[in-house]
């Protein structure tokens, strides 16, 4: 396979043989017909054919989006960037065409706002080695992704919209199912994983009934999409939609239509600003309304915490976890009387429960506690409840991880200036699992590079096998959820108890007195 071209229903492509690793890489592959024009907020449809031998030696662009502060941990450089973005991206070392290697499906993150599959730490050469064929995905975002509208809703026989950006992903799994082969991928062992968004991805895949068929196993790093409110139903989202709409001047959908992306993409209504940077805290920024998955009857007919506890989910293996300090990049609370005081307004009589799991005395010791607040709610507790509704309504394995291993770098504050630790943060994990460490230039140890190679390990051989265990590496027990055990990723990797299982427990507990309180 080194010099062949490779064909695939839509004609045939020349990638990029690396000789030093023998890898092979197909960039910039277009996985369905730009959605431009009339196709803009329409489902994907299959990519038009092409003559000759299409190069796919680069990548695609990324969808249109904020930019990320250069200071950002998760900064994501310059890339060029289309509403023109459905393009995957594939690493093989396979020598035949009939190989059948496991494959690997990675979804970015991003809040559905931002990122590409185009990343240096998203690079599959190392994994491939390990034995997958690896694949990256991009899909569209914001508004230009999520946007739910009542005439929208009209355009389809399934009478919904929105969640176009889900949609995006289950065409990628098709082309995938028709054409992996071609790169000695196993159409058969298909292994969907991401982080943050692309963890609440395949979350919502597992419960989306459009998705069956289509993977067989999944890996959900640090989000999820179980709690009450983490998904805004089609009516809301529908409303929202008119709003924007209002907001802007476009009376029907012929108007957003005719609209630039740019523009849909980053104005603010309120003030008809633009959004330069991606801050989900900007009260002015994107609305999640507008711009966030949706419970829609169509890519979900109930909301995933429904789904799940009726065993109506595709029931296949499941490794999923989060870091230690998922929060710990997220602005804090300011004071401790404000503190006291959000706790309060946001949780009624449930405020002081949450003041005494996360006791903060000084304005200094609010700082952690706000930021473990989010963290935990919006990451942590996602996995945890995710495992466990798995186990106890699935038949398939599960594989639990906590990973509390701080790299060496970034010390990063508010502005840039590099003043604070930030541990095990958000995104943390990603370069080990894929091997890419030297993506970015920080001073790397031995001990990082370890843990690199054990955590990649475990993943590709989860995808061959639907369990990470395998030869040299420490035994990673079956998760258990009447045993109060997980696998820690620290300076050792060893099964050990359950972080913060208080907080886990009152995130649970709050979650099911919402629901109650919903149901009345």
């Amino acid at each position: 396979m080194q010099t062949d071209s490779i064909h695939v229903q839509s004609g045939l492509l020349s990638g990029r043989w690396n000789p030093a690793r023998s890898v092979r890489s197909f960039k910039g592959i277009p996985y369905a017909r730009p959605p431009v024009g009339a196709l803009r907020w329409q489902p994907p449809q299959p990519p038009e054919p092409w003559s000759g031998v299409r190069p796919a030696d680069a990548f695609g662009p990324r969808a249109i989006q904020p930019n990320r502060p250069p200071h950002a941990v998760g900064y994501f450089g310059p890339e060029a960037e289309s509403e023109n973005c459905l393009t995957l991206n594939i690493w093989t070392a396979a020598n035949d065409r009939d190989e059948r290697r496991p494959v690997m499906v990675w979804f970015h993150g991003g809040a559905f706002l931002v990122g590409s599959g185009s990343l240096p730490i998203f690079d599959g050469e190392a994994l491939a080695l390990h034995g997958v064929v690896l694949v990256t995905v991009n899909y569209r975002l914001g508004r230009l992704g999520f946007l739910a509208h009542p005439g929208l809703s009209a355009e389809q026989p399934y009478r919904a919209s929105g969640n176009y950006g889900h949609l995006d992903q289950i065409a990628a799994l098709c082309w995938v199912r028709d054409n992996i082969a071609a790169f000695g991928g196993d159409p058969g062992c298909v292994t969907i994983f991401g982080q943050s968004a692309g963890s609440s991805t395949v979350n919502t895949l597992m419960a989306s009934p459009l998705a069956k068929g289509l993977f067989h196993r999944a890996i959900g790093q640090s989000g999820g999409s179980f709690a009450v409110q983490a998904l805004p139903l089609r009516e809301d989202a529908e409303r929202g939609g008119v709003e924007f709409a209002q907001a802007i001047g476009a009376r029907h959908v012929d108007d957003l239509r005719a609209l630039p992306a740019r523009e849909l993409q980053l104005v603010r209504p309120q003030d008809n600003t633009w959004i330069e940077f991606y801050d989900s805290n900007d009260p002015k920024g994107i609305d999640r309304t507008t711009a966030w998955p949706i419970v829609d009857g169509h890519l979900l007919h109930e909301f995933v915490m429904e789904t799940f506890a009726a065993g109506r989910q595709t029931d296949v293996p499941l490794l999923t976890g989060a870091t230690s300090d998922e929060g710990s990049t997220q602005p804090p609370v300011a004071s401790l009387a404000e503190f006291e005081r959000r706790a309060r307004a946001e949780y009624g009589k449930r405020g002081a429960d949450l003041l005494r799991t996360f006791p903060a005395a000084t304005d200094a010791e609010t700082e952690r506690a706000s930021r473990h607040v989010i963290g935990t709610r919006i990451f942590n507790w996602e996995n945890w409840t995710w495992a466990n509704m798995q186990s106890a309504h699935g038949r398939s394995g599960v594989f639990y991880y906590h990973f509390r291993h701080a790299p060496p770098k970034p010390r990063i504050g508010d502005r840039g200036d590099l003043s604070r630790d930030i541990g095990a943060f958000h995104t943390a994990e990603i370069p080990y699992v894929f091997q890419t460490l030297d993506a970015r230039s920080w001073p790397w140890r031995p001990a990082d590079r370890t843990l690199s190679g054990t955590m990649a390990a475990y993943w590709t051989n989860f995808a061959k096998t639907g369990d990470p265990n395998g030869y040299g590496l420490p035994p990673w027990p079956r998760f258990n959820p009447r045993q109060d055990s997980t696998m820690i990723f620290g300076e050792t990797v060893a099964p050990g108890a359950v972080p913060d299982r208080a907080v886990l427990d009152f995130w649970t507990e709050l979650d099911r007195s919402a629901r109650s309180a919903l149901a009345a």
